[in-house]
């Protein structure tokens, strides 16, 4: 594994400013690390990676591994985590909640969730008491809908079986369910025991997009200033990691997402991760494109019964200042 040496970490600071302009001896800490929620999902592999390999300053940064987006929402409203990996509709409902800002956007997902049954989609049968597993929570929800419209099915055709995907694969294994909507790394576990995809996010519509965003607790924003920027680097210094040595990211990711290593890039087809230039074009503008996107899913939520209240909450607030300036090397 890569550490950052003190003299890189040290030259890192001088450079942008950090160092105290007297009693150079020795790099200045945070007083405390922000801590960042994240679970196993390809999308957020990034950090991951920026963490093996030093990218990942101990002095600033502290990563707290979940299983779950709901796990990494919890630790936010605790407190035990001033920053977390989470779906955009989950920032939306937590935000209700605990103000929240977005500062950057990992994914798209264009394909990487899904549903998948146990037989070839058209059914030779009617799908009548289907049994279909489904995570709680909007994308769950979005999917399952956005299928069955396609589908040509009422909701009451099939039978809803409420579980968390990590508990699919057993499910699976015991025939307790005919169907499921899922998520990578799972969605490659299933397909390898012989499961078919009916649909996918690549065909959801533009205004109900699937996006992975990284989200701060409002009242941390000016107290981590610093510890931000350095987390926004992590994740980009991640992402030229996964692009420029893929293979060298499957191995260290192999475990984290506990896939074979010659499965690992298999689990980000479908998933588009945002880049710098990305970024700029969701979080930046007049109106910002990602405003327009939130306010839209956040609608479709509320008539979903998805989030709290019939009239719009507050906002979901954006914040670009952590983007570097220029793209990253």
């Amino acid at each position: 594994m890569v550490t950052l040496t003190r003299r890189r970490f040290c030259l890192g600071m001088a450079a942008a400013g950090l160092l105290a302009p007297l009693g150079l001896a020795g790099c200045r800490r945070a007083a405390v690390p922000v801590t960042v929620a994240f679970h196993p999902w390809p999308g957020y592999a990034p950090l991951e990676l920026a963490r093996q390999l030093g990218e990942w300053p101990q002095a600033w940064l502290q990563a707290l591994p979940t299983d779950s987006a709901t796990a990494s929402a919890e630790a936010l409203l605790a407190g035990t985590a001033q920053a977390a990996a989470l779906t955009l509709d989950e920032a939306l409902r937590l935000n209700a909640r605990l103000p929240l800002a977005v500062m950057a956007i990992f994914d798209q997902s264009l394909g990487a969730d899904v549903v998948l049954g146990r037989q070839h989609w058209p059914l030779d049968r009617s799908p009548q008491g289907l049994r279909a597993a489904v995570e709680t929570g909007t994308v769950g929800a979005l999917m399952l809908s956005a299928w069955l419209q396609q589908a040509g099915l009422a909701r009451d055709a099939i039978t809803v079986v409420p579980m968390t995907v990590a508990a699919q694969e057993t499910a699976w294994h015991n025939g307790e369910i005919d169907a499921c909507v899922t998520y990578e790394p799972m969605a490659s576990h299933l397909l390898a025991l012989g499961a078919h995809r009916w649909f996918d996010s690549s065909q959801l519509p533009a205004t109900t997009p699937i996006l992975d965003v990284l989200v701060v607790r409002a009242d941390a924003l000016d107290r981590h200033s610093q510890a931000l920027r350095h987390l926004v680097d992590a994740l980009f210094a991640g992402q030229r990691h996964w692009w420029e040595l893929p293979l060298d990211a499957a191995y260290r990711l192999s475990p984290w997402l506990r896939l074979p290593r010659e499965q690992v890039a298999a689990s980000f087809k479908g998933l588009k991760l945002t880049d710098w230039y990305d970024n700029r074009s969701w979080l930046v503008g007049d109106p910002p494109r990602l405003r327009d996107v939130a306010t839209g899913l956040a609608a479709w939520m509320r008539a979903q019964g998805l989030l709290a209240g019939a009239e719009p909450s507050r906002p979901l607030a954006l914040d670009a200042r952590f983007l570097p300036r220029e793209a990253p090397l």
